[in-house]
């Protein structure tokens, strides 16, 4: 693919996408050489610091309507990362409709699990999706008294077990990756 047309259709993409920014595929995002963590904040970015680690929460508070506020002066991590669909694309793998379709499939899944989330008790918080999920599937639920949230919960388990094999399979790169 030429880099120019590739370029076109991975923004387009990207904005219908999102899913690297908005806490579904990750939690955090490390900072690498070259990021300055004030600066970030400043930006508005969630900066934080563990153990003298530096690392930006997800869901990037630069992502506004599946579009990056801050795309010029963004973390180094998110300037280097292509989802796996972007490099199927850019290797002649698939067309830009077979990666928009996969999107939209995935995107699917998580708005059913962000769904499932909110009947089981849990209001949106801007935690990722992960933390999200986790919090609900360690609450306890008796049975006895709350059958009905039993059958949701085992939706949720269900839907989020299928997101988290269509992310590693279709989007993430493997361990190990750049």
């Amino acid at each position: 693919m030429i880099p120019e047309e590739f370029s076109s259709a991975a923004s387009r993409l990207c904005t219908a996408c999102g899913m690297c920014c908005d806490g579904t595929m990750f939690q955090i995002v490390r900072m690498q050489p070259g990021d300055v963590p004030a600066e970030l904040g400043r930006l508005g970015l969630k900066i934080r610091c563990r153990d003298g680690e530096y690392f930006m929460e997800q869901p990037c508070s630069g992502l506004q309507e599946k579009r990056c506020t801050v795309y010029e002066r963004r973390p180094v991590r998110c300037r280097l990362f292509n989802c796996q669909q972007l490099g199927r694309l850019e290797s002649g793998e698939i067309t830009e409709a077979e990666a928009m379709a996969m999107i939209i499939e995935t995107r699917a899944l998580v708005e059913k699990v962000r769904g499932l989330i909110v009947q089981c008790g849990l209001r949106e918080d801007g935690q990722a999706l992960v933390e999200r999920y986790e919090r609900v599937a360690s609450t306890p639920v008796n049975e006895a008294l709350e059958p009905e949230l039993v059958a949701v919960r085992a939706d949720l388990e269900e839907t989020m077990r299928k997101l988290k094999l269509q992310l590693n399979r279709e989007f993430r790169l493997p361990p190990g990756s750049p």
